[in-house]
């Protein structure tokens, strides 16, 4: 579909944003995405910085995926990445649910 450049392109901004988060400065970002709709719930300090770093986990997953389809330039990597972005999405859910309740 994309060139190995795109891949390589997205897996550095991917790895950008996955520190930003790991750094505890990822909150604006959230918010942005949140808008005026968010569910007004306070966290706790150490809530809020649990969920960017997994956040942050979730966004280097999503990078290795990348480096790999840039690596193996094979059409099967393509569904090897949607079933691994599906399992992160699924993966994520699940321990934000558990971080909520």
């Amino acid at each position: 579909m994309f060139n190995s450049t795109f891949d390589w392109f997205l897996a550095g901004i991917l790895f950008l944003l996955a520190i930003v988060f790991f750094a505890g400065k990822g909150q604006g970002i959230l918010d942005a995405f949140s808008g005026k709709y968010r569910d007004k719930r306070k966290l706790s300090p150490e809530n809020r910085l649990r969920y960017q770093r997994a956040v942050g986990v979730f966004l280097i997953i999503l990078s290795a995926v990348e480096v790999f389809m840039a690596l193996i330039e094979n059409p099967i990597m393509g569904i090897v990445s949607i079933v691994v972005t599906v399992a992160d999405m699924i993966g994520i859910v699940i321990y934000l649910r558990r971080l909520y309740d």
